[in-house]
């Protein structure tokens, strides 16, 4: 029975096995095998029986499958031969998936186990209303306002003077 196994990502380690003549991989609940990530396509391939064993064919997904980091529309696997979809690698096994030739498949022991996230500082190109920078055009009705007080204020002084007999008539 053939399996795959996810290599990397935050389902490392998450398996599915069956027994059918096909599966359906992708990020869609209504495949048989779902990877929640969102560079993997919602129906990203298909694994299907063959002669001789199995293979793996691209549903002209986004990001692309590759089989041994080549890029493949279809493709024949062996056992161990590591299968990208976007970012996710996963291993096929089984006692049906035929072995690789010695020496031409990268072993799934040499992938690196080491998984590092990084998240950009996320400045926002335009700030949301009321937070952040003012528009330009709240930065013209404040000064409007702010010219408004101020003359409001100096016609009050004068208006004052002039009725306290400060200033003159």
């Amino acid at each position: 029975m053939p399996n795959i196994t996810i290599l990397n990502g935050e389902e490392i380690g998450k398996t599915y096995s069956w027994t059918a003549d096909q599966i359906r991989i992708g990020r869609n609940s209504a495949n048989d095998f779902v990877i929640a990530n969102a560079s993997v396509s919602g129906e990203h391939c298909i694994i299907e029986r063959c002669e001789g064993g199995w293979r793996v064919k691209d549903l002209d997904s986004t990001n692309g499958t590759r089989v041994n980091d080549q890029r493949i529309s279809m493709t024949t696997v062996r056992r161990n031969d590591v299968i990208t979809l976007g970012d996710i690698a996963l291993s096929i096994r089984g006692d049906d998936v035929p072995e690789a030739e010695p020496g031409k498949v990268e072993s799934v022991d040499s992938i690196p186990r080491t998984t590092i996230v990084m998240r950009p500082a996320v400045t926002p190109t335009k700030p949301v209303e009321g937070f952040g920078r003012k528009s330009e055009s709240k930065k013209a009705l404040n000064l409007i306002i702010i010219a408004s007080i101020v003359a409001i204020v100096v016609l009050a002084v004068v208006l004052l003077l002039k009725l306290t007999g400060v200033m003159g008539a």
